[in-house]
């Protein structure tokens, strides 16, 4: 059963929360050293780290939101697959957090994979996206495009689709993998999904002031 964010009496992370029509993950709370549980002290005192439409934001919670029951799935070393766990056959939870199913962001890489790369990538460590600077959690699902990591060979989902959407009008994917179609229509949705909260940067962690997260 649903209970509001401000009434638990114990911490939580990795869960499913709604507030409205709005499904959105609590991964946690950010801190310097990464991901902690975030409880009912931590609103409006510090950034909670939430997944959205595929996107891992910072954001303030106001307190009223409803932790579910529900908590999220992600890939290991053995299986790329991810979702929310306790549910099956209900995608729309899915594409909430994660913005792609599994079977459609395998389907995408094959596609467009020449030789070796790109592959899914993993990770037991926080990582940074080589586009966009933006931090990736620990297992959060995300894409390798080269074995040159000096470089930067690490894209986050939300700037790989990005980029996949940017070079629509002369990639010409739907005519070239006509079996993508599908996929290019769910891409093209998270496009136009409203996110809240800021990209998930080290930097706001640094730069935003402490009285400033003490505000109430």
């Amino acid at each position: 059963m649903a209970q509001p964010l401000n009434t638990l009496s114990s911490s939580v992370e990795w869960r499913l929360l709604q507030k409205g029509a709005r499904l959105f993950a609590l991964l946690g709370k950010a801190t310097p050293f990464g991901i902690a549980p975030y409880g009912a002290e931590d609103i409006r005192r510090s950034w909670a780290v939430t997944a959205e439409f595929g996107s891992v934001r910072l954001e303030r919670l106001t307190g009223d939101e409803e932790v579910t029951g529900l908590e999220l799935a992600l890939p290991t070393p053995f299986s790329y697959e991810y979702g929310i766990t306790g549910i099956s056959g209900a995608p729309e939870l899915t594409r909430a957090v994660f913005g792609l199913l599994p079977s459609e962001m395998e389907e995408l890489i094959n596609a467009l994979r020449r030789g070796s790369f790109p592959v899914l990538g993993f990770s037991h460590a926080d990582l940074k996206c080589s586009i966009s600077s933006c931090i990736i959690p620990g297992r959060w699902p995300h894409i390798v495009v080269s074995n040159l990591p000096l470089y930067g060979n690490v894209v986050s989902l939300e700037t790989f689709v990005r980029i996949l959407i940017s070079s629509l009008p002369n990639g010409n994917l739907g005519i070239r993998f006509p079996g993508l179609q599908q996929v290019v229509k769910e891409i093209l949705r998270l496009m136009v999904s409203q996110r809240a909260g800021n990209p998930y940067c080290r930097e706001m962690l640094d730069l935003t002031p402490a009285d400033l997260l003490a505000e109430k």
